[in-house]
């Protein structure tokens, strides 16, 4: 904390001073009488002044939905007191103070505290770390200021509002484990099959006793078992694409977590592997605790350009159980990346793309060479695209306007094909 004077404390003791100086030099004792006060006033508080002790802590939600309102905390205790102390915070674009507050003034009674609340508006998904907080303290009169820049250590994790639970991805291969996906095998299940006659082995709970009745003869009902499947997210963050607060990855975090949630809802096992500069790699696994493992990486999400893009080997595929269902989220912005798809399938994996359409934000062509870069652009992703589709990779395309169930039904048609 640093300590310094006012300038209304340089102004009372050099206006007293001089006034003194002035009235004993000319012999004019009505300019000394006039010029005390202001000298015993800045002697007086120089005399009483202790420098304040601070003890500052900041809080504010774990978590958030994007557009809520949180409220970030400040206490602050002091055993001395402070009489007059003003509270500045700085937060970064994804919190909005409401009505614009960052500041405020309060007084702290001496071996208590004192509470402002900032009302932020959560902007913009991601993790939301107030920059600083800057605390300025004044003495009695005003004479003395002190002053200190904290760092906070909280952090909200502000999730994307616009999840959609009916954006489900039907794995390739299902388990023999309770799930919500209707499996093509007959089983134990809800939902009807077909009608044929008895065979043996076949249950005696399934018969149908009134199609029975008719024929002469047994026959059985056979349904479809609900089961559920494994299913890995490969986000794709070695480019970056797009104007602010709307960029590729961005999307394409929003289309993770909009599928981690649904599939996760449906009995799914769901991992995510982050492949950029760096690789993180979270196993497919249910269950609650997954999905906020899950959540919390992806709004941690950073892109990191590199020179090259990891290549296969450093994937961790030997991880993957058989049958485990691959969904690439990437705007095909880097070749290498783009080839990442078609080296899975070569590896036996069943992979899928969603590719996340960042043409519609290029810039506008100022002149006829960045016109031609647009189109060469478009020609780039278009022949990676096709490549794919060669190879024998599902891909579809996700537009900005369009919502998400639209590409993962088209995604779940195609792979069928």
């Amino acid at each position: 904390m640093s300590h310094h004077v006012s300038a209304r404390f340089l102004v009372l003791t050099l206006a007293g001073v001089a006034g003194l100086a002035v009235g004993v030099v000319i012999g004019r004792p009505e300019l000394v009488v006039a010029s005390t006060p202001a000298v015993l006033l800045a002697t007086l508080g120089a005399a009483l002044y202790r420098p304040p002790e601070l003890t500052v802590s900041v809080t504010g939600p774990a978590r958030a939905v994007e557009g809520d309102e949180v409220d970030l905390v400040v206490t602050v205790r002091s055993p001395t007191g402070v009489p007059w102390l003003q509270i500045g915070i700085e937060v970064p674009p994804d919190l909005t103070p409401v009505g614009g507050v960052r500041h405020a003034v309060v007084t702290v009674p001496a071996r208590s505290t004192a509470t402002v609340r900032f009302p932020m508006v959560a902007a913009r998904w991601g993790v939301a770390v107030p920059s600083r907080l800057e605390l300025v303290a004044r003495s009695r009169f005003g004479l003395f200021v002190s002053s200190v820049v904290h760092r906070p250590d909280v952090a909200v994790r502000v999730h994307p509002r616009d999840g959609n639970r009916r954006s489900v991805i039907v794995p390739a291969r299902l388990r023999p484990r309770v799930g919500d996906h209707r499996s093509p095998r007959h089983g134990r299940g809800a939902d009807f099959a077909e009608v044929r006659p008895f065979r043996p082995g076949d249950a005696l709970r399934d018969l149908n006793w009134r199609v029975s009745a008719r024929q002469g003869d047994r026959w059985v009902t056979l349904r479809h078992p609900d089961q559920s499947g494994d299913l890995v997210l490969l986000l794709d963050t070695f480019r970056d694409a797009g104007p602010d607060g709307n960029r590729l990855v961005q999307r394409a975090v929003r289309a993770a977590m909009s599928l981690a949630d649904s599939n996760l809802d449906a009995q799914d096992r769901v991992g995510l592997l982050d492949v950029g500069h760096r690789i993180r790699w979270y196993r497919p696994r249910q269950g609650r605790l997954q999905k906020a493992r899950l959540f919390d990486a992806l709004l941690e999400t950073q892109v990191e350009p590199g020179l090259r893009a990891p290549s296969l080997a450093r994937l961790p595929l030997h991880d993957l159980d058989a049958g485990t269902m691959v969904v690439m989220l990437t705007g095909l912005t880097d070749a290498d990346m783009s080839l990442l798809p078609i080296d899975l399938r070569v590896n036996g994996i069943q992979v899928a793309v969603l590719d996340v359409e960042v043409d519609d934000h290029l810039p506008p062509a100022r002149s006829r060479s960045e016109e031609l870069a647009g189109r060469l652009w478009r020609v780039v992703r278009a022949e990676r695209r096709q490549r794919l589709v060669s190879s024998g990779v599902p891909v579809v395309t996700w537009r900005d306007e369009q919502p998400l169930e639209l590409p993962v039904a088209a995604l779940t048609r195609s792979r069928r094909r």
